[in-house]
């Protein structure tokens, strides 16, 4: 059960039993990370749930523990009597923001029934289905507690139906215990890899997911080309759990996704297609013939890696983002320095490009103007050359953004590999 807790992002447990939900919730927690802090949201009174935690301290061995890294907030008034005065947009708004907080990794609604009682409207449905998408943009995890023998129950154990990973049903036993079954409804959390499928003529997108995927715990990666698959179409099957399309010699037509379903019924697809920009229509077109993504030609890396991350459940690349150890400091380095930066990002796969311009073609008195923070840059002062390293972004990309930025020709701009660098000689 830890195993699928710790890679379940949104969780329910369905009981009438109050203290049993409440207990389990805190008992779900001694599974996630020594550093997870909970918001715990109720329609309960303070008085109500304050006699239920006190029953719950009696059981459970580290509850003050648990209990210290949890913030309490109660709903105050009617939930009609807030919608009819502030409007859904107000509570989406709301739960967007408490959802992106850093202050919070786990998200408990306490019988989120009885938050709504007869007042289910669509809006609410909606705004609770984009809390759970927010929810997994993020990487955070949530659990509801309701009771679907309520008729608000009901709604929310259909709405709940397709969008969690697992679920819990607790009942009381003839001794007063509360007996717990768990059902799994991710795929993922049933297998030991994540798989993943590129089909790609192109060389640097093949550079950019080897260099991501390639060697990950978890994530099993596949690149081929339309011509292998045409010679094994198995190299696509019921096992793969996301295609990512990106031949620059064939459109992706309906039929072709509609050969990749049929392979891979549980894969998502996405699409990086030849176009400068995806309108919403087109968005819209695809997903009716089962593209689920959509990204132009030059797209963000980042956002891009976060989409993938959302459907194999695994902030493989994100997680390593934000533990980078350099992120605090300047980004004006010694060439010691630099070298120690390029190293830690080849060991940890983080995609990055450098590359080169002379000193006498820029201001260089602030390089670093010509940078976002989380990139840096030395000189070379023995051959007379600034080296930006850039993460996120391809060789030629960082070619380009370099080159507007310092509004240098293009030309000018050299690529460097890693080898290259780390062979000069120390300052």
């Amino acid at each position: 059960m830890k195993h699928n807790i710790q890679l379940s992002e949104v969780m329910t447990i369905n009981t009438p039993e109050n203290r049993c939900a409440l207990a389990f919730s805190m008992q779900l927690q001694q599974h996630l990370k020594e550093t997870t802090k909970t918001l715990f949201l109720t329609a309960n009174k303070p008085d109500l749930v304050r006699t239920n935690l006190q029953h719950v301290k009696r059981y459970l061995p580290n509850f003050d523990t648990i209990h210290d890294k949890t913030t309490y907030l109660f709903l105050k008034e009617e939930w009609s009597d807030i919608s009819d005065r502030y409007g859904i947009k107000t509570f989406t708004n709301e739960l967007n923001r408490i959802t992106e907080d850093p202050a919070f990794d786990f998200y408990y609604f306490h019988r989120i029934d009885l938050f709504f009682e007869n007042s289910i409207t669509p809006d609410v449905e909606q705004a609770i289905l984009q809390f759970i998408e927010t929810i997994r943009y993020h990487h955070k995890k949530v659990l509801f507690s309701y009771n679907s023998l309520t008729a608000s129950g009901q709604i929310f154990e259909t709405l709940f139906k397709n969008k969690r990973d697992l679920s819990f049903d607790v009942i009381l036993n003839d001794a007063g215990e509360c007996d717990l079954t768990m059902k799994t409804h991710n795929r993922l959390l049933l297998k030991e890899f994540a798989s993943v499928c590129l089909i790609s003529n192109q060389s640097d997108i093949r550079y950019l997911h080897s260099t991501i995927l390639k060697n990950q715990p978890h994530i099993k990666l596949d690149i081929v080309t339309l011509e292998d698959l045409e010679k094994d179409p198995k190299r696509i099957n019921e096992e793969t759990d996301l295609i990512l399309y990106n031949d620059s010699r064939k459109f992706l037509t309906r039929e072709i996704a509609q050969v990749f379903k049929k392979l891979a019924p549980n894969a998502q697809i996405f699409w990086i297609t030849n176009r400068k920009s995806i309108r919403k229509s087109d968005l819209n077109e695809s997903k009716e013939y089962g593209i689920d993504m959509l990204f132009p030609k030059i797209f963000d890396i980042k956002e891009y890696v976060h989409y993938i991350e959302q459907v194999i459940q695994q902030a493989f690349y994100t997680t390593k983002l934000r533990a980078l150890s350099y992120l605090e400091e300047t980004p004006n380095v010694t060439l010691d320095v630099f070298k120690k930066r390029l190293h830690e990002l080849e060991s940890k796969q983080i995609l990055h490009s450098i590359v080169t311009v002379n000193l006498s073609d820029i201001q260089h008195d602030n390089l670093a103007a010509f940078i976002r923070k989380e990139d840096f840059v030395t000189v070379d002062k023995a051959n007379n050359l600034a080296f930006f390293a850039l993460i996120n972004l391809l060789p030629e990309n960082a070619r380009q953004i370099i080159a507007d930025r310092t509004n240098i020709h293009k030309k000018s701009i050299h690529i460097q590999q890693n080898r290259e660098v780390t062979e000069l000689p120390g300052t």
